[in-house]
């Protein structure tokens, strides 16, 4: 069961939060989502939904805006929220300095609570400080595999356990067991310039060649022909042509070596991984995230998805397509009236190739499905 409000009151987002469990049997747990001045409320609603929702383990999580099956709310004060029944769900807090120390903290906690399982883990993060090497210490925890978040809009996510403590931390989590992992799909926001190539040179985060070309000198070439000055981003690959839909990782230029004819991308462009540079593009985000929910509706074929979680970067929306709702409404067009929450947030957390890893510019869909 979905809940969305417009909304700067704590106390009116928890009625809603109240009204919606009243239409729910046994709930296990709850995500919350807040936008705008609602989101600067954080322990305040918690405190307010304790008492809406006596003994329901929850977390609140901030961005730019949120969204259900029913639509988007962009850059104004507002709740959205999903209830499930079914499983157990537990909550998890990490109180840091900083980023790299949170994301050790909230590893050793999910290592812990996994050590002879692997539940699923929706996790949130501050993003100041964050970067792709942040996520290292999750690669070796059980959970990885079935790990999803994003980085809020600069508030600490809030947790409610079930005995009704409220807490928050520089990075949260639930962890969710006794459903079928989620399907997780990824799609990128992205037009591609040039077919993927492979990377021939490093040094360190430094990619100097492109199949033996300088990568200076292929970012130029691609970068003639377009008009004004649009925001190049690389994007990377590790899988082989010809293996089907490709999962890509977009990241930003950092910067360049006009000596060396290089590009700082990042230490995940090694040499042999596949590389293009791209361009934020309306056509494409539409088209690949169509693709991205159909390819997860049909892997969960038979299993009969309950619910929804889509985070996405807040560049979507609509200042990338110029309208509102886009994505809301491919999400309903494919899945019809499951109930879905997300969350317009400042970058992602999904699995590639069996690892957590940041995403940016990328909307991230899970379906949750009863056990099989």
């Amino acid at each position: 069961m979905s809940f969305v409000v417009q909304t700067r009151s704590p106390t009116r987002a928890a009625r809603e939060l109240a009204t919606a469990l009243g239409r729910v049997q046994r709930p296990a747990g709850a995500l919350v989502f807040t936008s705008g001045a609602l989101s600067e409320l954080g322990s305040e609603l918690g405190r307010e939904l304790v008492a809406a929702a006596p003994g329901l383990p929850l977390l609140i999580a901030s961005g730019a805006g949120v969204l259900t099956e029913r639509g988007e709310v962009e850059n104004e004060p507002a709740a959205a929220g999903i209830l499930w029944t079914g499983g157990r769900t537990e909550v998890l807090v990490v109180g840091a300095s900083g980023a790299d120390e949170a994301l050790e903290g909230l590893s050793r906690a999910l290592s812990d609570r996994s050590a002879k399982s692997a539940p699923t883990a929706i996790a949130f993060v501050r993003p100041e400080g964050f970067s792709p090497s942040s996520l290292e210490p999750l690669w070796d925890a059980r959970v990885t595999r079935h790990l999803l978040g994003a980085g809020t809009l600069g508030f600490d996510p809030v947790v409610v356990d079930a005995e009704g403590r409220v807490s928050s931390g520089r990075a949260a989590a639930l962890l969710v067991r006794g459903l079928s992992p989620p399907v997780i799909r990824t799609s990128p926001a992205c037009r591609l310039l040039m077919p993927l190539r492979r990377i021939t040179e490093t040094r360190g985060a430094l990619v100097t060649r492109i199949e033996s070309e300088p990568a200076l000198d292929v970012l130029s070439a691609v970068g003639e022909s377009l008009a004004g000055q649009p925001l190049v981003l690389a994007v990377l690959s590790d899988d082989e042509p010809g293996e089907g839909r490709s999962e890509l990782l977009v990241r930003a230029v950092q910067g360049v070596d006009p000596v060396r004819r290089g590009l700082l991308i990042s230490e995940e462009a090694r040499e042999g991984t596949r590389i293009a540079f791209a361009v934020r593009d309306a056509g494409h985000a539409r088209a690949d995230l169509e693709a991205a929910a159909r390819d997860a509706l049909r892997t969960a074929a038979g299993a009969a998805p309950r619910f929804g979680i889509y985070v996405s970067c807040a560049g979507r929306g609509s200042s990338l397509y110029g309208a509102a709702d886009v994505d809301a409404k491919i999400l309903r067009a494919r899945f019809g009236e499951m109930p879905f929450a997300g969350l317009a947030s400042s970058f992602e957390i999904a699995p590639h190739r069996g690892r957590a890893q940041l995403q940016l510019y990328t909307g991230v869909v899970a379906l949750f499905s009863a056990p099989s």
